[in-house]
């Protein structure tokens, strides 16, 4: 109890505000304690209530810090076969030309990278 008090009191000192660059190039201003988006003006934080300056805008870089793997798991038909969109349960279907198609969101058609087991 006694840190998050002590944590609350200091939040009420005014920390700098950032202007985070994306890599894309996007600009956007940050809260300097819990890294959300703020608006232009605020005064405090709306996710964490730090008091908030904007004397010194600070300037943060974000930086790519490599890839990671995520997996999802769910079922599919017991016919399911590596490939086929049309019993895939994420497929949904779309036109191509005059005809109607199985389309994969995740952009693997012909090349179906789901692991089944």
């Amino acid at each position: 109890m006694h840190e998050d008090l002590r944590a609350e009191l200091i939040k009420q000192f005014s920390a700098e505000v950032m202007e985070v660059t994306e890599q894309t190039g996007k600009k956007y201003y940050a809260c300097p304690t819990c890294k959300r988006a703020i608006s232009r003006g605020d005064t405090k934080c709306p996710g964490c209530n730090q008091a908030l300056s904007w004397v010194n805008i600070r300037q943060h870089e974000e930086r790519h810090v490599g890839t990671k793997t995520a997996m999802l798991t769910f079922e599919v038909p017991g016919d399911f076969v590596k490939g086929n969109c049309r019993k895939c349960p994420l497929s949904y279907i779309t036109r191509s030309n005059s005809e109607n198609i199985y389309e994969c969101p995740l952009k693997m058609r012909g090349s179906c990278g789901l692991t089944v087991s």
